[in-house]
């Protein structure tokens, strides 16, 4: 059984005429990394919210959401606030109270939790996060990755089965966005969280990803795992989705003339293993190596 299982799914918000989804079906499997893609204003966050029945938009919504194999809005509503977690784009609007220990249980207050269950929670992922010098520190002196690194460990606490981002990364540095995906890839993998990520910084995602998801116009264009999508959309020379694809992998199908759907790239390390292949790189290695073999040895 599907963990999220999306039905014929159109929505429509209350002040325009047209629909933002349209008939879209999709099923999600537990413990899967799914990236969730596609120009703006697509649909992807619009599809992202409503997932998160809390902050669900306002509109006209037909078809129907099954979370685990029931209609999301027959759950419990503390159920899904526990188990479905949203990570907003900026971390400023995530944050509510001043020091971080304060907004680490700030949810779990809420909750109303134990003091023991609350204790037990923060040391067994503070320290995961590697937070723990940070426990006493004003969330204003934090900086844009560690401030996202909050609100992620905020919502961690507690124990989401269901984890749903949208576009966390767009306001980080590189390298706190690196850290942020990387750790996200830990969560998927360590802790079987399954997660839906919406995000526009792809060249490291395609690698991780079990299931890429491309929209357009409030519909599914291409939907499989990593390989699928980019051999679909070059496939069909699409080179709106051709621009998302990583640069490694667009190398390999431009310049392949067969191009095979198991061999393409996805990372530094198998796209080297590739250009050994090709005749013209065995070639200069040969001349390479002839030209050292010539030179003269100095005593």
């Amino acid at each position: 059984m599907a963990m999220i299982q999306i039905n014929n799914l159109s929505f429509q918000y209350a002040d325009t005429e047209e629909n933002t989804l349209e008939n879209l079906s999709l099923h999600i499997k537990e413990g899967d990394f799914v990236l969730l893609c596609g120009p703006s204003g697509c649909g992807k966050t619009t599809l992202l919210r409503l997932l998160k029945k809390e902050i669900a938009p306002v509109g006209h919504v037909t078809g129907d959401i099954l979370y685990r194999g029931k209609l999301l809005n027959e759950w419990d509503d503390r159920i899904l606030i526990e188990e479905i977690g949203f990570v907003f784009q900026d971390p400023e609007n995530q944050i509510i109270m001043d020091d971080v220990m304060q907004e680490i249980v700030f949810n779990m207050e809420n909750l109303h939790y134990s003091q023991l269950e609350m204790r037990k929670r923060l040391a067994e992922l503070v320290h995961f996060f590697g937070m723990e010098s940070l426990l006493q520190t004003k969330t204003s002196e934090l900086s844009g990755g560690q401030k996202q690194m909050l609100n992620l460990l905020s919502v961690l606490l507690l124990k989401p089965t269901l984890l749903l981002l949208d576009e966390p990364t767009s306001q980080l540095d590189p390298v706190a966005a690196k850290d942020f995906i990387l750790m996200l890839e830990r969560m998927n993998k360590e802790m079987g969280i399954t997660i839906i990520l919406v995000e526009h910084r792809l060249e490291e995602l395609f690698s991780i990803a079990d299931h890429v998801v491309c929209m357009e116009q409030g519909n599914i264009i291409y939907e499989g795992t990593s390989k699928d999508v980019i051999y679909s959309a070059f496939q069909q020379q699409d080179e709106v989705f051709s621009s998302y694809v990583p640069s490694i992998s667009q190398l390999y199908m431009k310049k392949e003339r067969n191009p095979k759907l198991l061999e393409i790239p996805l990372t530094v390390k198998e796209c080297k293993a590739w250009l050994r292949t090709l005749p013209t790189f065995t070639k200069r290695h040969a001349d390479a190596k002839t030209v050292t073999d010539k030179r003269p040895i100095l005593n």
